[in-house]
């Protein structure tokens, strides 16, 4: 009987739970929708429901057995990666009193009133700059709009630190994440007692902060019910979405840079040191290993533009290889898309363009401009997105990046990757398993497994 292990996802698309051999061969896929609200009295909120959340990813891991078709004994450990910039608050009784996905908007009403005041010291320590979002923008919305919640907060999360509780009962963090707060030391890798000070929080409730990799604890009798796995198996520290799919291509070495094409479009460059971007474009974070860093431009909407247009213009369950044949086929450059792809400038806050296709006036085509013409419009523009971002951070390192790794489900698509090599003007690297977030995790939990 083989050794296998699990890697549980919870993405910015969908709750997933893959089963990999020792070998980083994927076994078995399951996916769950996930879904979320904006509360009644905060419309710019956007919160899970943490039970739901649970059980979604109960039933993606069950699926995800029975597709691999290994005894649960087989399981040697679970890992787990997670959506960056979402965060759960628990109360002194480990209840949830706020589980906020990253789309959580509503400390941005307080974004001047945050750069003012701490705005040249958040960018110093964390190299963000401060817009509202993320769990500080969303700790000053509390301790602004309901200080009685404020004062009940006993740990703050990041999800992936929620559900590592989840599954070993208990408090542990991890850098790559964390760096997502804004309230994490990217320098010292570890949580900022200064800026938690500013919040009047006390340091106590941010967990130990270890590395990737590292065992929390047992799996829980009851997770382990729920998940169909074997009880005490090892529970490991995982890492953030981005950065377990950079793990998952191999960008190890400084001046490796990737992008991940998933729902959004981060693109990272692995670094030795943290470097800050003095115009406040970029972020700066946690790399997995523990004496990396990666600095972060981000290109938008990519999966999620590509999958409304395909089950817009080309139905419900629709037929990605024909689309993709219909695209191949279509003249480069006839369509011209901006729907989402950008290069990204987190200094400031701004709303999007009006999205629109621009294309030749029907009366002067042989034939019009078919669905492929517009699949490739937006296929391209993902493309130069890639090269934008790509080349604002090496403007930022003073480098250029040694490879291109590229992953994530657009991946899928050739035509895409040859457009990104072809723009790019350089080789791109692919890896076998499209699902690199939870690859990444996997090689956590094999590392936690010995």
């Amino acid at each position: 009987m083989a050794p296998c292990v699990v890697a549980l996802d919870a993405g910015t698309g969908s709750l997933r739970a893959g089963v990999f051999d020792l070998e980083s061969r994927l076994l078995g896929l399951a996916a769950e929708d996930w879904t979320a609200h904006a509360p009644e009295e905060e419309p710019l909120g956007y919160e899970f429901d943490p039970a739901r959340t649970w059980a979604g990813l109960a039933r993606a891991a069950r699926r995800a057995m029975a597709q691999a078709g290994v005894p649960p004994e087989a399981v040697r450990a679970v890992s787990v990666t997670s959506q960056r910039d979402g965060d759960v608050l628990l109360d002194g009784e480990g209840r949830e009193l706020c589980c906020a996905l990253n789309r959580d908007a509503r400390g941005v009403v307080y974004a001047g009133e945050i750069a003012e005041g701490l705005g040249e010291r958040i960018h110093r320590i964390t190299g963000r700059w401060p817009l509202g979002l993320g769990m500080l923008g969303r700790l000053w919305w509390f301790r602004q709009r309901s200080p009685e919640d404020y004062d009940r907060i006993a740990q703050v999360l990041m999800i992936n630190d929620w559900l590592v509780y989840r599954l070993s009962g208990t408090f542990r963090s991890e850098p790559t994440n964390a760096s997502s707060s804004l309230l994490f030391d990217i320098h010292r890798r570890g949580w900022s007692v200064e800026l938690a000070e500013a919040l009047d929080l006390s340091p106590a409730v941010f967990p130990d902060c270890v590395d990737p990799g590292t065992v929390a604890g047992p799996l829980r009798a009851e997770a382990a019910a729920d998940l169909g796995l074997p009880e005490g198996i090892a529970v490991v520290v995982g890492a953030g979405d981005s950065q377990a799919a950079g793990l998952a291509c191999g960008a190890l070495d400084e001046g490796a840079a990737f992008a991940v094409a998933g729902t959004t479009l981060p693109v990272q460059m692995v670094l030795a040191e943290p470097v800050l971007d003095p115009q406040r474009r970029l972020h700066a974070g946690a790399h997995v290993l523990p004496d990396r860093w990666v600095l972060e431009s981000n290109g938008g909407l990519a999966g999620a533009l590509y999958r409304w247009f395909a089950e817009t213009f080309a139905g419900p369950a629709p037929d990605y290889d024909r689309l993709e044949q219909e695209a191949a086929s279509a003249p480069a450059g006839q369509v011209m898309a901006v729907l989402g792809p950008q290069v990204a400038d987190f200094s400031r806050l701004r709303f999007p363009p009006p999205s629109l296709f621009r294309f030749p006036f029907l009366g002067v085509l042989e034939e019009p401009v078919g669905r492929g013409g517009f699949a490739r419009a937006i296929l391209e523009s993902l493309a130069y997105a890639v090269r934008g971002n790509l080349e604002q951070v090496e403007a930022v390192v003073g480098r250029s990046a040694e490879r291109l790794c590229l992953c994530g489900g657009l991946t899928r698509s050739r035509l895409f990757v040859q457009l990104v090599a072809d723009v790019c003007e350089r080789p791109v690297r692919v890896p076998a398993v499209r699902e690199a977030s939870c690859l990444g995790a996997a090689v956590c939990a094999a590392v936690g497994a010995g």
